[in-house]
């Protein structure tokens, strides 16, 4: 057992022996094995590196240079618009409306701006500002779309000097000319002009505007809205190298913008503020229309409000100001105003009444100053207590009899009435070219029952017989209508354009009048004869007529209408209780015989139609008249 167990141990030993004392260079041809293997591994790993890196390396060099070219480039290359100058609005004798004035604006840009809240902080620092404008400011920055931030408008140069000696509390800022519109007879003009303020988001998504890429500005009410596309002309760009700073280092390249072209209106500046001068105290409108081809001489909207306040930002204050105003100035009342027109629609009624042939020039109707309608309470009064006696249409027109057209109305019905009061114009709108234009009401039987789910009263037809009731019409409508009989049923769209003047040609395009002419089917022209001498006889025939104790103008006749319409108003007192008070209107035309005008004056709580508006129509239609012969005495 001891000899086995020691032969066992001698060969362990032989075999550690043999297995560690062997020579290392005989281990050699393994070791070059494993060299081998590591070293293709480490190769594979490089060239897997260096594939991607070549294949990277391709990609942006070849096969997607053009894309991050122009990444490269934004970084680089940044554009900025140019505005294009808005064209200039001048009235129908070449008199400057509305043009531009060279300003400047402190501005910033959005990009260069890392935190807000720092930068308003340096802001104050270097610039006053109060918390509308700072409220503003911030404003600006949650508007994607504005690229400046404008901190300051219309500053001089000795202004941005002063703010230059700090500027390096904020480097980022800069001074940018700007091309401000200026409105000349602010107030006058102001309804019919409107303004320009800042593109919103609104102006983006209209349909009616064009909003060119870069545009700042854009028309908001007016002819500026209206006209927009015209006026505004296209931006130009340049194109700008920077630094990685942002700071410009040259332009590389430049497009000019094409400036707006310029628009003359059939608007009489003379005429208008004229007309304004007198009523800026008062509320109400006033129009004068060429029937002849449909021109506005003049579109008084009063009060007005100074439109150069909109042409920067206008401040909460002062908005709060106007839109609080009593009077409210911010109405257009020419064409969004909606009147009970009074009696100044009775002489339309009384055609329909004789194309109908429910009355005729010789029928009478006995005026004991009220009418009784049956199974109802109360009489309908007529203005005149104790009556007109027995009167004709001529003598009722002249003399404006309601008593006659309760009658007349009762006889005739709402139906008729609503239907063939559509003609002149009432009821819907004129199309003028302005926006916002309201169509007034003509009232009847299936209006009623859809708004109010009552029935029609005979009462009530008795009231718009004479002007009242739910019956509404705008002054432009009234205009518009008494054109038509001033022309004998042919005339035209009322329109503010008269032409405009391309900027790049020069060649001006005139409005074409025609292609907006329309014809009244009247049944009988001598109908328009009867009511016509009838008007005539409101101006003209001493004691009858309800204008005829005005002062005369010189060598001229004119035709009119009074109205007086009863509305309910606040008490201007403590009670601030409704209190019934008249609207004073007047529509007229001038000459009588050969028609050059037609005057609608509206005064709101402004009394009689006879001893307020009256008056002024007469007033416009005398200096209308002498200014004519004026320029017709210079040209001889």
């Amino acid at each position: 057992m001891k000899t086995k167990a020691r032969k066992d141990s001698i060969r362990k030993r032989n075999n550690f022996e043999e297995k560690y004392s062997r020579d290392p260079m005989s281990n050699a041809e393994s070791e070059r094995r494993s060299h081998r293997f590591r070293a293709l591994i480490a190769t594979a790993i490089v060239l897997v590196f260096f594939t991607t890196y070549i294949s990277e390396l391709y990609e942006v060099q070849v096969s997607e240079h053009s894309y991050y070219t122009v990444k490269s480039d934004s970084n680089r290359i940044r554009i900025r618009p140019v505005q294009a100058t808005r064209g200039l609005i001048y009235d129908r004798n070449g008199q400057t409306l509305a043009d531009n004035i060279n300003t400047f604006n402190l501005i910033v840009k959005k990009e260069l701006i890392r935190d807000k809240e720092i930068f308003l902080q340096n802001l104050q620092k270097l610039v006053v500002l109060n918390p509308n404008q700072i409220k503003e400011i911030s404003q600006q920055f949650q508007n994607r779309r504005l690229k400046d931030i404008t901190i300051l408008e219309d500053i001089s140069l000795d202004d941005f000097s002063k703010i230059a000696v700090d500027r390096h509390v904020l480097p980022e800022i800069e001074l940018v000319p700007k091309s401000k519109r200026r409105y000349l007879s602010p107030y006058a003009m102001s309804h019919v002009l409107g303004y320009v303020a800042k593109v919103s988001d609104d102006d983006i998504e209209s349909e009616v505007v064009k909003v060119h890429e870069g545009m700042t500005e854009i028309g908001k009410l007016g002819i500026e809205r209206f006209y927009q596309n015209i006026l505004s002309g296209k931006p130009g760009y340049e194109k700008l190298e920077t630094d990685a700073k942002g700071k410009v280092i040259r332009v590389i390249e430049k497009k000019q913008p094409v400036r707006g072209d310029d628009i003359y209106l059939t608007l009489d500046l003379n005429l208008q503020q004229y007309i304004y001068n007198k009523v800026d105290k008062k509320e109400g409108a006033i129009i004068v229309m060429d029937p002849n081809n449909g021109d506005i001489l003049s579109f008084v909207s009063f009060p007005g409000y100074d439109s150069n306040l909109f042409t920067k930002s206008i401040s909460n204050k002062r908005y709060n100001q106007l839109i609080t105003d009593k009077r409210r100035p911010l109405i257009n009342r020419v064409i969004a105003g909606q009147y009970p027109p009074g009696s100044t629609l009775k002489p339309f009624v009384g055609i329909v009444a004789l194309e109908e042939q429910i009355i005729d020039s010789t029928k009478l109707v006995n005026c004991d100053g009220a009418y009784e309608l049956k199974n109802h309470s109360r009489p309908f009064k007529c203005w005149n207590k104790t009556g007109h006696g027995d009167s004709d249409l001529s003598y009722a027109l002249a003399q404006s009899c309601d008593v006659f057209f309760y009658r007349v109305a009762q006889l005739t019905g709402i139906d008729t009435i609503s239907e063939n009061l559509y003609k002149f114009g009432f009821g819907q709108k004129t199309y003028i070219d302005l926006y916002g234009e309201k169509s007034g009401l003509i009232p009847d039987r299936e209006w009623k029952a859809k708004t109010k789910q009552l029935p029609w009263y005979q009462g009530e037809t008795l009231n718009v017989g004479i002007g009242q009731g739910y019956f509404l019409a705008t002054p432009i409508q009234l205009t518009l209508a008494t054109s038509v009989l001033a022309m004998d049923g042919e005339t035209y769209t009322p329109h503010l354009l008269k032409g405009y003047k391309s900027s790049s040609t020069r060649e001006i395009f005139n409005y074409n009048p025609l292609e907006n002419k329309f014809s009244t089917v009247i049944k009988d022209r001598n109908y328009l004869e009867i009511v016509k001498h009838a008007m005539w006889r409101v101006v003209n025939e001493k004691n009858i007529g309800t204008a005829s104790n005005m002062k005369k103008i010189a060598s001229i006749e004119y035709a009119g209408k009074t109205g007086t319409a009863q509305v309910y108003n606040l008490d201007a007192g403590k009670s601030n209780k409704k209190i019934l008070q008249d609207h004073a209107l007047f529509i007229s035309y001038a000459p009588y015989e050969a028609p050059e005008i037609v005057v609608t004056v509206i005064v709101e709580h402004g009394g009689g139609g006879s001893s307020t508006a009256a008056p002024l129509a007469r007033d416009i239609i005398d200096f209308y008249l002498k200014n004519k012969n004026k320029k017709i005495a210079s040209n001889e």
